[in-house]
């Protein structure tokens, strides 16, 4: 792997679940979101610490925030919601090639391929809000 990839993705494996979290190093699967698009896009996200990721996740795309995307057209930066019988219940950061940064219960966040997600359906969403401001003005 190459180094520089390595001391990217480093800042991300030190994050510790924590539920709500939202200050670096304790984050949820939805603070870890908002710490790569805060980082490594420049863009920042609502946190949503007093709704459950399903609130947050219809706020989201009410306010126009996240588009919906094929996987076949992805990219690195993406969000994978994931859904059990039609709930959103983790999200995750696409990094391409079938691969995911995401942090779950108990866990630092790590790279895992998406489909070690069983049973589940897995969306994935570009970040729109921001073409859609550029485009206003």
């Amino acid at each position: 792997m190459h180094r520089g990839l390595n001391m990217w993705l480093n800042h991300y494996l030190l994050i510790r679940h924590t539920p709500n979290g939202r200050k670096y190093p304790f984050l949820d699967c939805w603070g870890l979101v908002i710490e790569f698009y805060r980082r490594e896009l420049g863009i920042e996200l609502d946190d949503y610490t007093d709704f459950s990721i399903k609130d947050g996740y219809e706020k989201e795309k009410q306010r126009g925030g996240f588009m919906e995307v094929s996987a076949s057209v992805a990219e690195k930066g993406d969000v994978i919601a994931f859904f059990r019988h039609g709930q959103i219940f983790h999200v995750a950061v696409y990094l391409g090639r079938g691969e995911m940064l995401h942090t779950g219960l108990n866990r630092h966040a790590r790279v895992e391929k998406i489909k070690s997600m069983q049973f589940v359906e897995a969306k994935f969403y570009k970040y729109v809000r921001h073409l859609k401001e550029i485009h206003e003005t």
